[in-house]
């Protein structure tokens, strides 16, 4: 009896175990299937201290593979890898080669193509230098006015990177400072544009440029200012009566200037009867240079005392 119960329970078992083995063939094959790319992210490790990838890697290869869409998916949250081990990497080029057994996929999804099959690294030794940080600006000022100069500070940096790449660099950029209209200085913090470089800077700080802006130059030529004279005489003559001069200062003050705001005048006290030549005298707003006044000189005539 003891032999038959055993006989019953083994089957049991059987009947369960080959239960779990259809319903596990029914999950795996009897589900649908389907080609789906994926994308699988690259990782590159144990890089040697002293050299540094001087070359652009993609982040990403891209893997088309064939088998249920379940599993397809679960790949996504497991976090699927291609690892490339650098441990004993030397200076120079190494191509490695991504075959379908370099995937960690379950064995039920098969590898249709993986793009690109092959991916170049190359390792240069890893070197630091010095550099001077140029100020970067974008936009255009106020009108009429503009940038007198650009300050930075700290004025040079340390970054490290591949040997070539630091060779070519004679200077580091910031990212752009804007101007945005401005009309009075500026001062910005940011950071530096080493976008593309494949470099680092020895310490991540932020930088300060400050933009000196003032109003720009220019110059203006006034017409009709009519001619003082200081005398004593009544019966003086002088001409021209008027002149115009030529003034250089702030272009938006420069608009703003008028005749009356100019003086020109001529002094004839102690001088003998006759024609004679005079130079005026110009007096011009402050903040303004004298550049030219015409006719340079004036005549006048002190007739003869009567």
């Amino acid at each position: 009896m003891r032999r038959r119960g055993s006989i019953r329970k083994d089957w049991v078992i059987k009947l369960l175990s080959l239960g779990f083995a259809l319903l596990l063939w029914f999950f795996v094959v009897g589900q649908e299937k389907a080609e789906v790319s994926v994308s699988i992210p690259l990782e590159l490790v144990n890089i040697p201290a002293d050299l540094v990838i001087a070359n652009d890697i993609p982040s990403n290869i891209d893997v088309k593979v064939y088998g249920p869409r379940s599993m397809i998916r679960a790949m996504a949250t497991k976090g699927v890898l291609r690892v490339i081990d650098l441990k004993d990497a030397t200076p120079g080029k190494t191509t490695v080669h991504l075959s379908p057994g370099s995937l960690s996929l379950p064995g039920a999804v098969r590898v249709l193509r993986i793009q690109p099959g092959n991916v170049e690294i190359v390792l240069e030794p890893l070197v630091s230098s010095d550099f001077p940080v140029r100020p970067v600006l974008k936009g255009t000022v106020a009108k009429y006015h503009k940038v007198l100069n650009t300050e930075v500070y700290p004025p040079r940096v340390v970054i490290s990177g591949p040997e070539s790449v630091i060779k070519a660099i004679k200077d580091v950029r910031t990212f752009p400072v804007d101007l945005d209209g401005a009309s009075d200085n500026i001062t910005r913090e940011v950071g530096l544009d080493l976008q593309g470089l494949q470099v680092s800077p020895e310490e991540k700080i932020t930088y300060k440029v400050a933009v000196r802006i003032v109003p720009a130059q220019g110059t203006r030529r006034i017409t009709h200012i009519p001619v003082q004279i200081e005398t004593t005489k009544s019966d003086v003559l002088w001409w021209p009566r008027i002149v115009s001069v030529t003034l250089r200062g702030p272009i938006l003050d420069l608009r703003e200037i008028k005749v009356t705001d100019i003086y020109v005048g001529i002094s004839v006290n102690g001088l003998e009867p006759g024609i004679h030549s005079v130079e005026p005298e110009c007096i011009v707003p402050e903040g303004f240079t004298l550049m030219e006044i015409a006719p340079q000189n004036i005549k006048v005539n002190i007739p003869e005392d009567s």
